[in-house]
C-alpha cells in the first residue's frame, strides 16, 4: 500500500506509528482504521442497549465495549475515504482473478504465559494483518499448511470483494500441492 494509492491514511500515520521498530506503518495505520470503523459500527448498533442494560461482561471485552461506546466517531469520514481508497487500489493490483497471498499470522505463536508487552506485541501484528481485509472488504481465506518445526503454518489469500466462489474454487485446486510442499521442506 503506497502513500499515492490510499492518501487518506495519512490521517492515521501517527510519530508513534512510525517508530515503532516491530510494524510496518501503513499496515498499523490501517490497524487504526480497522478499529475506529468497529468501534464506530458496534457503537451504532449497540451503544443504545449497552448504555441501557448495563451487562456484565469480562474483563478485556468490557473495557474494549465501553471504549466503542464512548467513541465520537470523529475521524469516520476519513475511515470511509482510507476503505474507499484502499478498495480502489486493490481492485486496480488485483482486477478480476488476483490474488494477493499474505502471512497468516506475523509470526510463530506466542507461548504460554507470555509477557502482555510481547503478546500485545504480537496481538497488533496480527490485528495489522487482519486488517487489509477486514477494511477493504476483499475476501480473505487461511488455509493451514500443517507443521513446521513442531509449529503450525498458515497461508492467506486475498481476492477481490465479491469473488468469494473464485477464491475458494482457487483454494480448493492450491491445497493440496501446497501442503504438499510444506512436507517436502518440513523434511
Amino acid at each position: 500500500m503506497s502513500r499515492e494509492k490510499v492518501p487518506s491514511l495519512k490521517h492515521f500515520m501517527s510519530k508513534e506509528i512510525k517508530e515503532q521498530e516491530y510494524n510496518i506503518p501503513s499496515l498499523a495505520a490501517l490497524s487504526n482504521v480497522l478499529r475506529s470503523l468497529q468501534r464506530y459500527e458496534f457503537k451504532d448498533n449497540h451503544g443504545e442497549w449497552i448504555t441501557a442494560v448495563k451487562p456484565e461482561l469480562g474483563p478485556g471485552i468490557s473495557e474494549r465495549v465501553w471504549e466503542a461506546v464512548r467513541t465520537t466517531g470523529e475521524n469516520i469520514d476519513a475511515c470511509h475515504s482510507v476503505k474507499i481508497e484502499l478498495q480502489a487500489a486493490l481492485a486496480t493490483l488485483l482486477q478480476d482473478f488476483g490474488i494477493l497471498a499474505i502471512p497468516t499470522v506475523p509470526g510463530p505463536p506466542p507461548k504460554l504465559q507470555t509477557d502482555p508487552t510481547t503478546l500485545e506485541i504480537f496481538r497488533a501484528k496480527a490485528f495489522s494483518l487482519l486488517s487489509i481485509a477486514g477494511v477493504s472488504g476483499f475476501c480473505q481465506v487461511s488455509i493451514p499448511l500443517g507443521m513446521y518445526e513442531n509449529l503450525p503454518v498458515a497461508v492467506s489469500l486475498l481476492a477481490k470483494q465479491g469473488s468469494d466462489a473464485f477464491l475458494l474454487n482457487v483454494v480448493e485446486s492450491l491445497y493440496g500441492t501446497l501442503k504438499e510442499q510444506v512436507e517436502i521442506t518440513g523434511k
